[in-house]
């Protein structure tokens, strides 16, 4: 999960671009669409946000890619020429069956250190053994920490190898990333007190459960020239739920790419939205763009 395109997929997107063309001299009516989605759980309204792409922002004459966590979809235009709703379903079939095939390794680790949670929330530290135990859980949670952010890297080599892509197309080029947020579990409030009162593990706990030490993923002000010079309008739809969980803390894990992808999207003339509902942010998105004539 949280990957970009890998080589193959990069040349299959060179290889469709090029044979779709960039139409008469002068024609800049066409709109290119790259739909991006970051996802970690397929949901109902994600399926929805699908549909109302398809039937109210597509147009005729307009071009698409859809990226999903697992492979690139391109559209020809006998493709996009099939009935509306042929192409929803089998769309939001494959953004269902892409997203779970992609986010099992992630949730593996987020399960385990959901485990670690408990044990670190249960631990006593009246005695050697049991501060020992405790050890033993933050280093576990640690190491998990480490392999979930390994999971999150952006290739930003091969972004910015297709962004370049849509220098020679005709036309409003759209790069829309769909971003599901990311949420850790963290002990809760008691727990952390408790556990920052002890000298040994203070400094490791702040660090792991408040501490704000991510990367930052990629160069933003290089993307933003960039997307200035191709010209492409980069929009980012953050989908964050109301209510993470009634029953376990959690820390937001997403914050950096947010910030980025922000940056970026307001630098390239898109628009960001967040929002629990993707089909919301769509809408947004047709208002602020100039529909096709």
């Amino acid at each position: 999960m949280k990957k970009m395109l890998g080589l193959g997929s990069l040349i299959f997107l060179s290889l469709l671009i090029g044979a779709q063309g960039s139409g008469p001299q002068g024609e800049t009516r066409t709109r290119n669409f790259v739909l991006f989605f970051e996802t970690l759980d397929y949901t109902r309204e994600m399926g929805d946000a699908l549909s109302f792409f398809f039937y109210k922002v597509l147009a005729p004459g307009d071009q698409l890619i859809i990226y999903t966590p697992a492979r690139v979809y391109g559209f020809s235009k006998m493709t996009l020429a099939k009935p509306k709703g042929e192409l929803v379903a089998a769309m939001q079939d494959k953004l269902r069956g892409d997203t779970a095939a992609c986010s099992s390794s992630y949730k593996i680790i987020m399960n385990d250190m959901t485990s670690q949670v408990r044990d670190i929330e249960s631990s006593e530290t009246s005695s050697s053994d049991g501060l020992a135990g405790l050890k033993g859980s933050l280093t576990m949670y640690s190491q998990n920490l480490n392999n979930l952010q390994a999971l999150r890297k952006v290739n930003d080599t091969l972004l910015r190898q297709i962004v370049n892509m849509f220098k020679t197309q005709q036309g409003k080029n759209h790069m829309v990333m769909i971003y599901q947020a990311e949420f850790r579990p963290i002990p809760n409030k008691e727990t952390l007190n408790r556990l920052r009162a002890i000298p040994v593990i203070s400094f490791e706990v702040a660090d792991l459960f408040a501490g704000e030490n991510q990367k930052t993923p990629v160069d933003a002000d290089e993307f933003i020239d960039l997307f200035k010079e191709t010209p492409i309008s980069l929009h980012l739809f953050y989908i964050k739920p109301k209510d993470v969980s009634s029953v376990q803390d959690f820390k937001e894990q997403s914050a950096d790419m947010y910030d980025v992808f922000s940056r970026m999207a307001k630098g390239s003339g898109g628009i960001v939205e967040t929002t629990a509902n993707p089909e919301a942010a769509f809408k947004a998105l047709l208002q602020a763009i100039e529909p096709a004539k």
